[in-house]
């Protein structure tokens, strides 16, 4: 039996979308245990602080995808418990970032300002929670948590 080149193609290319399909579906499945509807230690620990990058030192990023984060004066106007907003548009958090946290709720959108990570409410832009990513503040929140 002869194989045509564009049925082996096609059945590459089912394979290829259906091991994505799956493997979307496994990392965004609803089973497995508990969802936060806060940031953790763990989120935090995510990025990296004080490194070099390029000719210049970088406080806050994800150092391997070449990241850094500046610091913006719109994040002072964020505060927990408050709405989001209006007049600033909620940019999603680089996806590479948003998949190395911790698995929040599905009604929650994580958004990043900054140097400023927050966690609101998808319908109502009510923000939940607040991570202010700055080497400064977390060295800060370090030493305050030691005691």
């Amino acid at each position: 039996m002869k194989y045509n080149i564009d049925y082996i193609l096609t059945g590459l290319a089912v394979a290829a979308i259906g091991g994505g399909a799956l493997a979307l579906s496994a990392h965004s499945s609803t089973s497995s245990g508990s969802v936060a509807t806060q940031f953790t230690a763990n989120d935090t620990a995510v990025f990296d602080r004080n490194f070099d990058l390029a000719d210049r030192n970088c406080d806050v990023g994800l150092a391997a995808q070449q990241l850094c984060f500046e610091r913006t004066a719109l994040e002072d106007r964020i505060a927990v418990g408050e709405a989001f907003p209006e007049t600033m548009y909620p940019l999603a958090l680089e996806w590479r970032a948003n998949l190395a946290l911790e698995r929040k709720a599905e009604n929650l959108k994580t958004v990043r300002i900054g140097q400023s990570i927050i966690l609101m409410e998808r319908n109502t832009r009510m923000v939940v929670d607040k991570m202010d990513l700055s080497g400064q503040r977390h060295a800060e929140a370090d030493t305050t948590a030691a005691g």
